[in-house]
């Protein structure tokens, strides 16, 4: 079940890439360069593209990495935590 902030989160994806999930697909919409534009890059052993995010706490700052990967369902977003767990993790073409 997703919650309301994934949902949030979710939408705030769509709007920063521009991409609708009911009107083209990911692949359609999101080209390398657009990734590279947005601070993306390409991860050759994990076979993704990723950035990393820097937060900070309270105590210092945490590192999320953020990665677009292709698999079998489709293009997928992953946000990873600062000690690699998931968080956060949604199908980009309606997958």
């Amino acid at each position: 079940m997703t919650t309301h902030w994934q949902d949030k989160f979710s939408e705030w994806l769509g709007n920063l890439f521009g991409f609708n999930k009911e009107e083209e697909s990911f692949v359609d919409k999101m080209q390398i360069d657009t990734l590279k534009e947005k601070g993306f890059h390409y991860n050759e052993e994990e076979d993704c593209w990723e950035r990393v995010w820097v937060v900070a706490t309270r105590d210092g700052s945490e590192r999320s990495r953020e990665v677009y990967k292709q698999g079998e369902d489709g293009w997928k977003v992953v946000m990873y935590g600062d000690k690699g767990n998931i968080f956060f993790e949604h199908g980009v073409d309606g997958t």
